[in-house]
């Protein structure tokens, strides 16, 4: 409400009548009575600042999925997506559009499995200080976003199915990671936990809040575990929402809260909300986790990107032929001739050696020609066309119908 009055030039203000709503005057807008809820509008830098951070399970073929995600994170306005369970193989960072991607997934010799990813929009990914791949289910990237200093830990943990000595080196992994994190950083986990952590607050109450599913499993039990140990709390149930919107994995009647966003202490003020969108679909039984934090990008300078014109590869591989080697000795004397009378008369040597490079250059040029390199931040998946993007909102809207059927039956019976 401050912000919004200190924009306000002192001839505007006006007191609020008794509905609590303030009456700007001298605006032809349209929209003469604002709440003073709404302190700035969605364009103001209220809304710039905030930062969006979710996960999703995507249940492999990544690959094939790609696109679709990036559409995604456009719609829903996301600066950090965690992926789980790629199915990717081998580390590595690719770039899609505005959006870079960091993968870390089993060898190159193994069977596709696990794999976890992060991805980032493009302010996001101007703020990346250092990154690692740890193991194919974790992944941390270090970050620096206006004034904060972030510590991203992408998780993909082992469900319940797997041997207990297994579970319990992936939590002593994390525990490891973590430990590289600095004072003067602020932790956030995300990713698919494959733990159901309850409402119990006795003796969490710093880690939990009251609002999720009751059930408990081992996972959760060492999930709160770190986060007490290290100063974290659990955003997925510190907000008040319809259980369609808290419940992150659904399957027949079977439905849990396995996907969180873990945030550091110190954020907690920071966080506005945290919820499930279930419009959000890419063929997997996951939903989408997004958590909206305020502040995050205040006084964070935008570092528009710069577009440049098609860089040129001269072909000097064609040097190696004998016959366009002499051609390129005949003509580079033709460019050069002369140049002992110009090394007499001009004293400025670095007008000489640019005769001299214009003349290599034109010379190689006319020989052996160029070619352009390779935007390497196009897309090149071929298949993504516009039939196949239409194909894809039908399978949208089909998917909230059928969210609204299923909802409709519940209400009836």
């Amino acid at each position: 409400m401050r912000n919004y009055i200190k924009e306000m030039a002192p001839s505007s203000r006006r007191p609020f009548n008794g509905a609590g709503v303030r009456r700007i005057s001298g605006r032809k807008t349209g929209d003469e009575v604002r709440h003073p809820s709404r302190s700035v509008s969605r364009r103001g830098e209220k809304w710039i600042a905030e930062a969006r951070l979710a996960t999703l399970n995507v249940c492999g073929a990544m690959n094939d999925k790609m696109d679709e995600v990036c559409d995604m994170m456009y719609d829903r306005g996301i600066d950090v997506l965690c992926v789980n369970e790629t199915k990717r193989k081998g580390k590595d960072v690719t770039t899609h559009g505005m959006y870079t991607a960091y993968w870390s997934g089993v060898d190159e010799i193994e069977r596709a499995c696990q794999g976890v990813g992060i991805i980032l929009s493009e302010r996001m990914g101007q703020c990346v200080k250092e990154y690692e791949c740890v193991s194919p289910r974790l992944l941390w990237i270090r970050m620096k976003v206006g004034l904060k200093k972030l510590f991203v830990l992408g998780v993909y943990a082992p469900d319940m199915s797997k041997p207990t000595y297994i579970r319990e080196q992936f939590w002593e992994m994390v525990r490891m990671v973590l430990m590289k994190c600095k004072g003067n950083e602020n932790i956030i986990m995300l990713g698919d936990f494959n733990g159901r952590v309850g409402v119990r607050r006795l003796g969490y109450e710093r880690v939990l809040g009251t609002f999720g599913d009751e059930s408990i499993n081992e996972n959760g039990e060492s999930l709160l575990t770190v986060c007490m140990e290290k100063n974290l709390f659990v955003t997925n149930t510190c907000f008040r929402h319809k259980r369609i919107h808290m419940y992150t994995w659904e399957r027949g009647d079977d439905r849990s809260m396995i996907d969180f966003i873990i945030v550091d202490e110190r954020l907690r003020g920071a966080v506005v909300d945290t919820r499930v969108y279930r419009g959000s679909n890419v063929g997997t039984d996951h939903y989408l986790v997004l958590c909206r934090i305020n502040g995050l990008f205040r006084r964070w300078r935008h570092r528009s990107s710069v577009s440049t014109t098609a860089l040129q590869r001269i072909r000097t591989e064609r040097l190696q032929d004998e016959g366009e080697r002499n051609k390129f000795k005949c003509r580079l004397k033709e460019n050069i001739s002369g140049l002992d009378e110009l090394c007499m008369k001009e004293l400025d040597l670095e007008n000489v050696w640019q005769n001299v490079k214009k003349g290599l250059v034109d010379a190689a040029t006319e020989v052996c020609g160029v070619s352009k390199r390779k935007n390497e931040k196009k897309n090149n998946t071929l298949w993504w066309d516009d039939e196949i993007r239409m194909e894809v909102e039908a399978k949208k809207r089909a998917w909230l119908d059928l969210l609204a059927t299923k909802a409709e039956s519940k209400r009836s019976s």
